[in-house]
């Protein structure tokens, strides 16, 4: 079934898309623009990975210039209306000291124990572009410890442009820790996409779309994964943000796995930047938007369903 629809949230028009069996079916619910606004000395922007902990019924979000960010929000239904921030930190290393500049650029976030029924123990995972690194924090921003890389992702020289590194980070109940670089590494095509495990890898074919690259990962309850892709190659061409479906049992032993676009938004004029992605629970997703420091770009947080 062919689907036209334009999503007058994100002013992006829909591109058409073939809905495949085994994809879910998108349905999106509501938007909520989040203000510029200073929190405990930090100020809300360039959010670019978020993630859902579900004990402690909070949003987190981490944004590029090296800060961490918590949310209460407020749904009726499956439609999000309040966002409210109620902590903002700079992230810290293990001795308490604040990132250096030049190693900030926090970007991709998963929660660890956010849905264990324990209050207290929620870990974040945040992975970093420049230098390929992930990072265990506490949720208030501290490091922890240094995460194991998959040893493909270790050597910054691998990468195919110095910003193309760990935009986003998952975990998963069996393999674990699952990331991917933005661009494919050197030496492979640049339409082929990898998503890396410690000891297990899965490559698929981007978006047809001129420099689509990764921004977000996601598991989904059926331990299949969601994956958000933008592209854009300058003016005039227009900004295509692409969520996509991996479902892991499709892909051969060899070879490309099949990957189902579940939605696509494109537009020439609308600069919603979308980089994170969360499930929050059952059937509701939240996706948010990188204003890009500026002002003429908002960070919009997007509430889905998917069946």
């Amino acid at each position: 079934m062919r689907r036209w629809r334009r999503w007058f949230g994100a002013g992006l028009l829909l591109l058409p898309t073939l809905s495949a069996a085994a994809a879910p079916l998108w349905q999106w619910q509501s938007d909520v623009v989040i203000p510029a606004t200073t929190v405990m000395d930090v100020k809300i922007g360039e959010l670019s990975g978020i993630a859902w902990d579900a004990d402690e019924q909070l949003l987190y979000a981490v944004s590029d210039r090296g800060a961490v960010f918590h949310f209460q929000l407020t749904w009726d239904g499956n439609r999000i209306s309040a966002a409210e921030p109620v902590y903002a930190a700079n992230l810290l290393d293990s001795k308490g000291q604040r990132v250096r500049k030049g190693r900030r650029d926090s970007e991709g976030l998963a929660v660890l124990n956010a849905n264990n029924g324990k209050a207290g123990d929620s870990q974040l995972l945040i992975s970093f572009e420049g230098e390929p690194r992930i990072i265990r924090f506490t949720p208030a921003g501290r490091a922890i410890k240094n995460m194991e890389l998959p040893r493909q992702l270790g050597d910054v020289r691998q990468l195919r442009k110095p910003n193309d590194g760990l935009e986003s980070v998952a975990f998963h109940s069996r393999y674990g820790l699952l990331t991917a670089p933005e661009s494919p590494l050197k030496g492979k095509p640049r339409t082929l996409h990898t998503l890396y495990g410690l000891s297990k890898s899965w490559s698929f074919n981007a978006y047809p779309a001129e420099n689509s690259s990764i921004t977000a990962l996601e598991t989904l309850p059926d331990g299949n994964m969601l994956v958000l892709e933008r592209a854009w190659s300058g003016f005039p061409n227009p900004l295509v943000v692409s969520l996509r479906y991996l479902d892991f049992k499709q892909c051969p032993k060899k070879g490309a796995c099949p990957i189902h676009d579940i939605q696509v938004f494109s537009s020439l004029l609308a600069l919603d930047n979308f980089e994170g992605l969360t499930h929050v629970d059952g059937n509701r997703y939240l996706m948010i938007s990188d204003d890009g420091g500026g002002d003429w770009q908002r960070t919009l947080l997007t509430a889905f369903t998917l069946e």
